[in-house]
Order: structure tokens, then C-alpha cells, then sequence
């Protein structure tokens, strides 16, 4: 009896070590300090990147990370299943989740909008419609140029990554800038330049912090994900990485 048991169950080892075998792919991209760049000798580092090794450890799964340059690239690419997760300090919108599964993992709710300004904040502006005819860079693709697009009278530059929306600033192709608030602070130690002005955002584009975006179709690993996002947060390990990398006093 004890001898069937064990030929019942070998089955369920063998698929368990198959699965814990598989790679866990997270697709990110570079040019987004604290939350991903590379470092001198060409390496990934950052926020999310400590956050996706110690999910991958979690899970027991040898992690594989993936650039793919843009916002844009990284969605095409869960839609596609050349990523297993997208983290990559991803705004949580109402219309974010009807489209994928996304657990929040880092950042409070967020009711207001960084835009950003070269040397000095013009006077008179309190809302996005009071940016009138100027031309504000944004990361193609972003949270950002979402809230953006819906102001006609504002002219978006799309450009691929923050770095670009910044030096557009800087020499004078665009009169602002909109990044997620959370990158000023590095950006400022980088650019002195630049000054911030917080927009408040209208109820719908209100953004519940950042999250993991998992395709709905592959549920059991977002159950999985969830739960070891949820031991993360409860042992300390994310609040520790949060001050490691500046991203809270």
C-alpha cells in the first residue's frame, strides 16, 4: 500500500520540480533609478530588481531578468509570454487592472502629479489645463502620458525613457516635464536644475501605488507572487529596500 502511495504521488513531485526548475522572466527596463539602472560594470541594480531576486527565491525559481526598452515593449511583451511578470514600479490604475492581474508591492496612493520645470515654475498654474499650449515630455507609454493625453491642449513629446524626457528639458525642447514623484529625488541630486510643482489628479486617474503586473491568464503564479509579496512586506525585507534605496526618508 505504502509502495502505490508513493507511485501515486511521484507525479505531483516530479511536476513540482519541473516547475520550480522554470525561470521566473521579469521584464523591466533600464534608465529608471532607484527602481532599475545599470552600474559601472554593466549590471542591473536597483529597487526592483531586489525585489524580483527575492520573489524569484520565494517562488524557488532561477530568476532571468529582461530588458525591453520601453513601456510600450514591456507590455506587449506579457501580452506575447515572453515575461513571466512586469515589475518595474508600474502605476496601479483601475484601468491597469481591468487589463492584468497587478499586486501592489511598493507606494501609497497617489493623488497628486510631479511635473517638472528647468530653473523656474511659471506662475498661475494649478491644474493641467493651466499648462495651455506647452510642450511637456513624457515617458511613452507611462501612467504620465495616460493622464496627459487627455488634455488636448497640451502638447505631448513621447520619448523612450526619463533620461531623454529630462535632457529635452534641459536644453530647451520641451517646456516640461512629468515623471512619477518618487524619481525626483535622484533626479534633483542629478540636475539641480529642476524644480517640481505636484498637480492634483482627477478622481479617476488617482494611482493606488505600484504593482506587479502578471497576465490574467496565468493565475496560479499571481496567487504564488501574491503571497510572497505579502511575506515580504509582513518580515520587513521591502520597507528595508524602500530606505536602501532612498525611495523613503
Amino acid at each position: 500500500m505504502k509502495k502505490l502511495f508513493s507511485l501515486l504521488l511521484l507525479p505531483f513531485v516530479l511536476f513540482a520540480k519541473a516547475d520550480q526548475e522554470q525561470p521566473f522572466v521579469v521584464g523591466m527596463t533600464s534608465g529608471y533609478a532607484p527602481f532599475v539602472s545599470l552600474n559601472e560594470k554593466g549590471a542591473y541594480e536597483g529597487f526592483d530588481i531586489d525585489i524580483a531576486t527575492r520573489l524569484a527565491n520565494k517562488l524557488s525559481r532561477p530568476l532571468v531578468l529582461k530588458d525591453f526598452g520601453s513601456m510600450p515593449g514591456l507590455m506587449l511583451a506579457l501580452k506575447q509570454g515572453k515575461a513571466d511578470a512586469l515589475i518595474w514600479a508600474i502605476s496601479i490604475t483601475d484601468q491597469r487592472k481591468q487589463a492584468m492581474e497587478m499586486i501592489h508591492y511598493q507606494g501609497e496612493k497617489v493623488e497628486e502629479m510631479a511635473i517638472v520645470f528647468w530653473k523656474e515654475i511659471p506662475k498661475g498654474i494649478a491644474s493641467f489645463s493651466d499648462l495651455g499650449k506647452k510642450t511637456v515630455s513624457v515617458e511613452a507609454g507611462s501612467y504620465q502620458e495616460s493622464v496627459l493625453a487627455k488634455y488636448p491642449e497640451i502638447e505631448l513629446k513621447n520619448l523612450t525613457q526619463i533620461s531623454d524626457a529630462i535632457l529635452a528639458l534641459k536644453y530647451g525642447k520641451t517646456n516640461a516635464c512629468s515623471i512619477d514623484d518618487s524619481l525626483f529625488p535622484t533626479l534633483k541630486r542629478q540636475y539641480p536644475e529642476l524644480q517640481k510643482l505636484n498637480v492634483p489628479l482627477p478622481p479617476e486617474d488617482i494611482s493606488q501605488g505600484n504593482g506587479i503586473c502578471i497576465s490574467r491568464s496565468n493565475s496560479a503564479l499571481a496567487a504564488q507572487v501574491r503571497k510572497a509579496v505579502e511575506e515580504l512586506k509582513a518580515d520587513g525585507t521591502i520597507a528595508k529596500l524602500e530606505k536602501k534605496w532612498g525611495l523613503v526618508l
